[in-house]
């Protein structure tokens, strides 16, 4: 039996927490052990005694019975709290008991994909990619590492997302669309044109309102 241990104890942590102990193999290849959070207390008062931190994902060492699911919303400390691990051998567990998934589907390692997510056929998913409630990936889509989907969103076929990436809940990404790294498309967001790398969109249609370049 594989002891999981969940980066992150937060909202989304406790989540992917619940995914977990829903996931037909809970109680079958694995159990959760806890979490990795450097916040000691953040569990304080929210009745987890089951599901305890377990240490510094910085530090932490992996044992050879864990898995790991890292559940951090952002990005890029999504790849900060994971590259120790992985350097020290551990690993990811990909998440993906609740989607549902079509032919030649493409999945990373560490993907975390919620209850009701749709993924059509050929597409790929690179790793650490978290897919929220209900959404919905297009036909021959590319999304790169790090990314964050939000609920209820739209992707169109022949999409393609670069790194680091966050799509906020109930936004729609038109067929054929490019989105460059670190980008963000805000909540709502309907996006036809391309968004260039570390531009944030909003708007029905979006427009750029922050460029980092």
């Amino acid at each position: 039996m594989r002891n999981v241990l969940v980066i992150g104890a937060g909202g989304w942590g406790r989540e992917v927490l619940a995914l977990l102990q829903a996931d037909p193999a809970f109680g079958k290849a694995w159990i959760v052990k806890g979490f990795l959070d450097n916040r000691a207390h953040i569990l304080d008062n929210l009745n987890y005694e089951t599901a305890p931190i377990c240490g510094d994902p910085l530090t932490y060492i992996p044992q050879p019975q864990d898995l790991f699911v890292c559940a951090i919303g952002n990005p890029r400390q999504r790849e900060q709290y994971t590259l120790p691990i992985q350097k020290a051998g551990g690993e990811f567990l990909c998440i993906r008991a609740h989607a549902l998934l079509g032919d030649r589907v493409q999945l990373g390692k560490g993907c975390v994909l919620s209850h009701l997510t749709q993924i059509s056929p050929d597409a790929k998913i690179g790793d650490f990619v978290n897919i929220q409630t209900q959404s919905i990936v297009g036909h021959d889509s590319y999304i790169s590492d790090y990314v964050q989907i939000g609920a209820m969103t739209f992707i169109g076929g022949r999409v393609s997302i670069g790194r680091y990436v966050v799509i906020h809940p109930h936004s729609t990404i038109t067929q054929g669309i490019r989105i460059g790294e670190a980008a963000t498309i805000g909540a709502g967001a309907v996006v036809v044109k391309d968004v260039p790398s570390g531009t944030t969109v909003f708007g029905n249609p979006a427009r750029v309102i922050f460029n980092s370049h």
